[in-house]
């Protein structure tokens, strides 16, 4: 409220069963803002084309619950423009009229009734504050939602947008990245697939070398795991386990198609993410020269 014009980075997540109380937790804020500077879209309409709610001051994503993995995936990487800046404007793309650019100022916040199967966030996200509430709407009476929305509309509004405009936010820092709490990690753990954790045990057990192979990872790997490895269905996958490993394909910039030959085989080298290009030319210098 006080300083609409300056990007927050990263998105607030509002969390809990249903019932209690995360839209009528907005409404203050909403009505201090001016309810025409606040959209409300659900996450289809985040993947679709037109995206006139960037113009926002506050943008609501309601109930942020599993699309499908691939969709969880393209809706967490989507939203990366949106919950941070740069980029510092937005095209907006309004049906039936020409596109222009707006400021990229909007506070996004989501909200979700699901833990499990609502966002995809990555252990290393630097995007997300996630609030949670384990209360029930058995843990309210009827007359209490009766009682706070009445002072809302005697003038309640008023005083929660008062109190938001003589906050002292002297010390806050919007660009810092927020704090991981505990239902966090939760979502994250929630996020994790069973081959992430097989996938570490075998590059923990080769020693987490430098640079290495996907053949070496499927060598090492148990039959089974061999199986989804090496089945051409999860091909796309496997690069971002081995991200969340902390290895990244390292590209090969003298081969037209990225590959390295090794062993007179052209393959994928990943690389630990950490390491400059030096450090991972040397690296496959040493085990492959």
């Amino acid at each position: 409220m006080q300083r609409p014009q300056e990007k927050i980075n990263h998105a607030l997540v509002f969390g809990g069963a249903q019932g209690i109380g995360k839209d009528t937790l907005l409404e203050p804020a909403k009505h201090a803002v001016g309810p025409w500077n606040v959209s409300e879209v659900n996450p289809q309409h985040m993947l679709g084309r037109f995206n006139g709610f960037v113009k926002s001051v506050i943008l609501r994503v309601n109930e942020a619950r599993d699309l499908g993995e691939t969709n969880r995936f393209a809706f967490y990487d989507h939203m990366k423009a949106y919950t941070a800046a740069p980029p510092d404007v937005l095209r907006v793309d309004e049906k039936n009229q020409r596109e222009y650019s707006v400021i990229n100022c909007c506070g996004v916040i989501i909200t979700s009734n699901h833990k499990a199967d609502g966002l995809f966030l990555p252990a290393d996200d630097r995007r997300h504050y996630v609030a949670w509430s384990d209360r029930t709407k058995e843990d309210f009476q009827k007359e209490y939602w009766n009682w706070l929305w009445g002072w809302y509309h005697d003038g309640g509004c008023g005083h929660v947008a008062a109190h938001l405009a003589e906050l002292d936010i002297s010390d806050f820092d919007p660009k810092a990245p927020p704090l991981k709490t505990r239902a966090f990690w939760d979502i994250v753990n929630a996020s994790r697939s069973p081959e992430d954790a097989e996938l570490a045990d075998i590059l923990d057990d080769i020693g987490n070398p430098a640079v290495i192979t996907l053949g070496e990872v499927i060598g090492k790997a148990p039959e089974d795991f061999r199986e989804w490895l090496k089945n051409r269905k999860n091909s796309r996958a496997i690069p971002h386990r081995l991200e969340d490993c902390g290895y990244t394909a390292f590209h090969n910039d003298d081969a037209k198609d990225g590959l390295w030959r090794i062993n007179g085989k052209r393959q994928v080298v990943y690389a630990r993410a950490e390491l400059s290009a030096l450090a991972r030319h040397h690296a496959m210098t040493e085990r492959w020269s």
